[in-house]
């Protein structure tokens, strides 16, 4: 038995991976004796009666699951500190906003909803803070629609 820990040293050296990776085939015990080469270590690797066993790895399931809940702690009313504008920027909400129009605005003038002009008109109000939200916006072409 102590001339095979010799040859799974031979095999970890030759293949640049840890001992306890390899693996020797129990039934071929008797033919793993006489390799005492490199060459014959290396022809019964392609044979087959030696292998690697693959890496394994730690799972991250356990770690991922503990930072979501970690992540969702402090969100209710008692957790927040700071004024609304701490929390999220008031330009940062402003710029959502504005592109949520802006996007709305598009997609009306390509279904061909509303014509260039009224495109134009309404894409200034939204830039000039004259149309501020969704609702506000859905009147506003309501009433270039009814004209």
């Amino acid at each position: 038995m102590a001339d095979l820990i010799s040859k799974k040293r031979l095999v970890s050296e030759l293949l640049g991976v840890g001992k306890s990776r390899v693996r020797l085939d129990p039934e071929a015990t008797e033919q793993l004796q006489d390799a005492i080469t490199r060459e014959s270590i290396r022809g019964w690797l392609s044979a087959g009666i030696i292998w690697v066993e693959p890496k394994k790895g730690n799972s991250r399931g356990r770690f991922r699951i503990r930072r979501l809940k970690r992540k969702k702690r402090g969100l209710g009313q008692g957790g927040k500190k700071g004024a609304q504008g701490a929390r999220v920027g008031k330009k940062t909400l402003w710029v959502a906003r504005v592109r949520m129009l802006r996007r709305i605005l598009k997609m009306r003038r390509d279904r061909g909803e509303i014509t260039n002009q009224d495109f134009k008109m309404l894409y200034l109000q939204v830039k000039g803070a004259q149309i501020r939200t969704r609702k506000r916006l859905d009147e506003e072409l309501a009433k270039v629609q009814r004209r």
